[in-house]
């Protein structure tokens, strides 16, 4: 059975040097998927983090609380959460909510992950396509306003 406490608490805990931490929670052959990616193995899922402690200054998931399971032996959980971030040092902090769906296998480990987040507001943060990504989504709730 999966501790999802446990799980909880590395996640808020996630720094470079403790990712073997929060990866021990997952099956060998897991699969994640986010906005922008679908990755099998868990190799792969160590790989997305620890690209994000390269190219995010401090992240940090922050406010981390179960809000779903089936049974007291649930075979799946969702978590809410928020991802704090700055894309370098002296950036402003950015402010991320999202949730993930988690799926168990037989053994308790995590066998499915799957984030839904808004990936627009993550490219917002970025000086280049964030002006036009917040003057799109400006534009598009003008008009679903209208």
């Amino acid at each position: 059975m999966m501790d999802i406490s446990a799980f909880i608490a590395a996640a808020e805990a996630l720094d470079q040097q403790h990712l073997d931490q929060l990866l021990a929670f997952y099956a060998d052959d897991c699969r994640f998927t986010d906005p922008f990616q679908t990755v099998s193995g868990k190799s792969a899922i160590q790989q997305i983090y620890a690209e994000m402690f390269i190219h995010l200054h401090e992240p940090k998931f922050r406010d981390i609380q179960l809000m779903g399971a089936a049974t007291s032996a649930p075979a799946e959980a969702v978590i809410g959460w928020t991802f704090e971030f700055a894309i370098g040092p002296g950036k402003p902090l950015q402010r991320l909510p999202g949730c993930s769906r988690l799926r168990f296998n037989a053994q308790g480990k995590i066998q499915d992950h799957t984030d839904y987040w808004d990936g627009s507001r993550l490219m917002q943060a970025f000086p280049v396509v964030g002006p036009v990504i917040g003057w799109l989504r400006r534009k598009i709730a003008h008009s679903s306003s209208s």
